[in-house]
């Protein structure tokens, strides 16, 4: 069975517990902790999937990272994957928490790349448009990539890519000048 379905097998029933203890926001909190911890330290990452280290070892380690500092739902959790040897999954529960979450409170994750950082009306205005059409709240992530030249690329969720960049335009212009000088 892949990481992603043991996590999502862990990551439900926290959620609907969390829920039924009306601790849902503090859990989704410990859970963006928890997945942000992982994403900036690659070598923290790396001690929970390693399987030489032992398992008490990796409990100290979240002991120390994160006692008093998150929910004792969430810190459970740790003890639960601790004595079954699956601290290496932590992230991907995280993750399935927080998309679960997501779909829950009817939220749409999107990436805006663009050119240049724009301005906060400009976001606002795509983030409402965003939110019309797709009739979901949307948390906005935004990054700077100057070599788009110009325009912008959208991604919505895991599967929608809308691409309107000056490159991928120019690319397209050079594939179809490619082509009709070969007819």
């Amino acid at each position: 069975m892949s990481d992603q379905n043991v996590a999502y097998r862990y990551a439900k029933p926290l959620i609907e517990l969390s829920i039924e203890r009306g601790i849902l926001e503090n859990v989704y909190q410990d859970m963006q902790l928890l997945h942000q911890v992982c994403k900036e330290n690659d070598e923290f990452a790396a001690v929970l999937k390693n399987p030489v280290i032992r398992g008490y070892k990796k409990m100290s380690i979240l002991r120390a990272l994160f006692t008093n500092k998150v929910d004792a739902l969430t810190f459970s959790l740790f003890e639960i994957l601790s004595r079954r040897d699956r601290e290496g999954i932590l992230e991907s529960v995280s993750f399935s928490f927080i998309e679960q979450y997501n779909i829950l409170k009817n939220i749409q994750k999107v990436t805006l790349v663009s050119a240049i950082a724009l301005s906060e009306d400009l976001k606002a205005t795509l983030k409402s448009k965003l939110s019309s059409q797709l009739n979901k709240t949307i948390l906005m992530e935004e990054k700077v990539d100057s070599t788009l030249i110009g325009g912008f690329l959208l991604k919505v969720g895991n599967d929608q890519i809308i691409d309107n960049s000056i490159r991928s335009q120019l690319q397209r212009l050079k594939v179809e000048f490619a082509k009709s000088i070969q007819n």
